[in-house]
This record gives structure tokens, sequence and C-alpha cells, in this order.
């Protein structure tokens, strides 16, 4: 019974740190891109691992969540945001996404 509840916290802090580092990119209240960039793949990692640790079983549910929620937070970090930055390159559906960074 206590590994449950473990991992139920688990999933939902996982969902929790998911959902913030989506307000990030849909709200951006931190306003320094940097700053803001790295907040959204920090909160992303850690909910994503969390969820999948919360599973409680490595094949197929932590596989298929870590995947499914990975290919989720990439593909809105390249279509809402300019957070998707890979050897200098931002990669972005908006022009105005691909700007390089502001000093």
């Amino acid at each position: 019974m206590p590994i449950e509840r473990i991992e139920t916290a688990l999933v939902v802090a996982g969902l929790v740190f998911i959902i913030a580092g989506h307000a990030q990119a849909r709200y951006r209240f931190v306003k320094d891109r940097r700053r803001g960039r790295h907040f959204y793949w920090a909160t992303s990692i850690i909910g994503i691992v969390c969820f999948a640790v919360g599973t409680g079983q490595l094949w197929p549910n932590a596989i298929a969540s870590g995947v499914i929620f990975t290919a989720i937070i990439v593909g809105s970090a390249y279509m809402i945001t300019p957070y998707l930055k890979i050897g200098g390159q931002i990669y972005a559906s908006n022009p105005d996404n691909r700007e390089p960074d502001p000093e």
C-alpha cells in the first residue's frame, strides 16, 4: 500500500512540473528568454522523470509515457516558443521565435 501512494505522488508531481513548464511556454512569466528556456526544460524533464517513475513499471508504462511526454514537450517547444535551441541554433515554427536571444 505505501508504494502505491509514492507512485501516485510521483505521477501527480510529474504532472505539476509538466504543467509548470507548459505555463512558462504559454504565459512566459519568466521574462528573460535564456532563464525561461532553462525553466521550461528543467521543469519538463523533472516532470517527465517523476511521471515515468511513478508509473511503477519500466516496460511498457515508463518508456511509453516518457516518449509520449517528450514528444509533446519538444513539439510544444517548436510550435509556440523560442526554447528549442540546439548547438546555438533556435528552431521554431514562428520566424519571430527564431531570432537570436537578446543581449
